[in-house]
């Protein structure tokens, strides 16, 4: 059975060199699904009693601790990994962490210890990253609009870093990766990290955090396991940190540099970050976790008109904030889960805000889950669906009255036009990976055994249909709209391979292909019907991933 996998996973490699979605690698936040998985499927023993609404190295380490057959030692985890990813022609990345949207191969290296002596908690967790980075396409805009990439810089690029290459050359980085050191005790644990966070309960996107971009420093102070009480069970988690702002610049920005009055010099002051969130499983009813998390960054060293500097708990400071509400609804006999995700940019996002205001910016997430146990339940198949809309529901929040051709408000999810980096660490977001004013929709068929697994995933993403619709709008036709056939849409389909041939070495190998119709919002025509592809704007890219890790107590029931 090993030779047939090692021969399989040889194919898969060999393939890739000749061409060269969501990821597969084996970051300890995507592990974590194995252990939600494990909830789900033997749930009536509460073997495992977390929310998943809040996911990282600490927490996947700490789970997998318990169910450790030997939790008295004091090296709790090891590990050694390898990631490698290549694209064909875009950058195509999502929740990767460290790892860049690139053309071309990118590797990263990890290895990591974790290990507990009395109530001292560390885990020295480095990463290494080598990018090819190979140039992209040469990209000038709607070539029938003159001020088309003005208007896109003027509402999206100068509100936000979100890049989609990073220099021209090589990048050889290395950074402090899923590292942290801290005290833990019984309820609480507190300390200092640079591990990638995931708050709410989406598998594929999230409103505040997700993994989609590097870590960031920040100090910590979560609930270890969920705290009992009269009323049920609580976990939270607070943290206070520094965001790190890209050397890199918009590799488009001489396109705007022509207008020099356009040109916008974002603010370099070092940005902090504060969030909370607090997650509930009432003691009514057991299967449901309830989730609320608030979030805001804002320069550090900004001052008031008295020329005084700002205190942690100023209210008048210029700042960016995210606030969201979430829930987790499972079905232990059926091996199923509900879940969702809805906030506000820009706002608390307190229960009545979402009916208070008749106009509310409201992002959301909902997915499903379901178990299909086969046989006695030593394997199953897992079907997720998930969706997720970012786009503003009402144009009143794109256009500027009475000037619809000028371009649009940066009013999307994720931009600001005081935090001039917008919802970024070190040029990538933080947030839902599909970005601001974008739509996602994903089916997931996988065939599991422990770590054994065997999938398809689909997933259409449509990309910033608000700044879509601030470039394509027309006033004068009878829909009220126009171009509808300008929508950058991508198609992504998904195969992979993953397995464990030995005890504790993890393997997978996934290939993807990306459709990406009238890529960047750009039709260009080639004498095809008005809905028909066309050959000179679509984009076509194959993205392959490997993927290889040893962690020590791997072994999921």
């Amino acid at each position: 059975m090993v030779v047939k996998f090692v021969f399989i996973f040889t194919i898969l490699i060999f393939i890739s060199k000749w061409n060269t979605a969501q990821n597969n690698f084996f970051d300890e936040i995507h592990l974590m699904d194995y252990q939600r998985m494990l909830q789900l499927k033997e749930d009536s023993t509460r073997i495992i009693d977390n929310s998943f609404l809040i996911r990282s190295t600490s927490s996947f380490q700490h789970i997998q601790n318990r169910l450790n057959s030997k939790p008295k030692n004091i090296i709790k985890s090891l590990m050694i990994g390898y990631d490698f990813q290549n694209n064909s022609l875009l950058p195509q990345s999502m929740n990767d962490g460290l790892m860049y949207p690139s053309r071309g191969w990118q590797e990263r290296y990890s290895i990591g210890i974790n290990f507990q002596l009395g109530i001292l908690d560390i885990n020295y967790q480095p990463e290494k990253l080598v990018v090819q980075n190979i140039p992209q396409e040469y990209y000038a805009g709607n070539p029938e609009d003159g001020n088309f990439m003005f208007k896109y810089f003027g509402m999206v690029a100068n509100n936000i870093d979100h890049f989609r290459q990073f220099g021209f050359e090589r990048i050889d980085t290395t950074s402090f990766g899923q590292s942290r050191i801290g005290i833990k005790t019984k309820f609480l644990t507190f300390g200092y990290a640079t591990e990638n966070i995931w708050w709410g309960p989406g598998r594929i996107n999230s409103l505040i955090f997700t993994n989609n971009a590097g870590g960031f420093r920040h100090y910590y102070l979560n609930s270890v396991d969920p705290i009992k009480t009269n009323i049920g069970n609580f976990e939270f988690s607070a943290i206070s940190g520094t965001l790190d702002t890209t050397r890199f610049t918009d590799i488009d920005q001489e396109l705007l540099n022509v207008c020099q009055p356009c040109k916008v010099f974002k603010n370099l002051d070092q940005r902090k970050i504060d969030a909370i969130t607090v997650n509930w499983r009432p003691k009514w009813v057991p299967n449901l976790y309830l989730g609320y998390a608030f979030s805001r960054q804002y320069y550090a060293n900004t001052k008031n008109d008295y020329d005084q500097t700002y205190s942690f708990f100023s209210k008048d400071r210029t700042q960016q904030i995210i606030g969201s509400m979430m829930f987790r609804f499972s079905l232990p006999k059926d091996h199923a889960e509900f879940y969702g995700e809805f906030g506000l940019p820009d706002e608390a996002a307190y229960p009545w805000k979402f009916f208070k205001d008749k106009n509310p910016r409201t992002g959301f997430i909902f997915g499903a889950n379901k178990l299909f146990l086969i046989g006695k339940g030593r394997s199953y198949l897992n079907l997720n669906l998930e969706f997720t809309q970012l786009q503003l529901m009402n144009p009143e929040n794109i256009f500027y009255l009475g000037s619809p051709f000028v371009g649009g408000q940066a009013n999307s999810w994720y931009l600001n036009k005081n935090i001039k980096q917008g919802w970024s660490n070190n040029g990538q977001l933080i947030g839902a990976a599909i970005g601001p004013g974008s739509n996602g929709q994903s089916f997931n068929l996988s065939w599991h055994k422990g770590y054994n697994r065997i999938g398809i995933v689909i997933e259409r993403i449509a990309h910033n249909n608000d700044f879509y619709f601030s470039v394509y709008y027309s006033p004068n036709s009878e829909s009220g709209y126009g171009y509808y056939n300008r929508y950058w849409v991508d198609i992504n389909k998904k195969v992979l391979l993953q397995f464990m041939p030995i005890k504790n070495l993890l393997l997978s190998a996934s290939f993807s292909n990306t459709n990406a119709m009238n890529y960047r919002w750009i039709r260009i025509e080639d004498g095809s019907l008005y809905d028909e592809p066309s050959k000179f704007s679509d984009k076509f890219n194959q993205q392959f991933q490997l993927s290889i890790k040893y962690l020590l107590h791997a072994v999921i029931k």
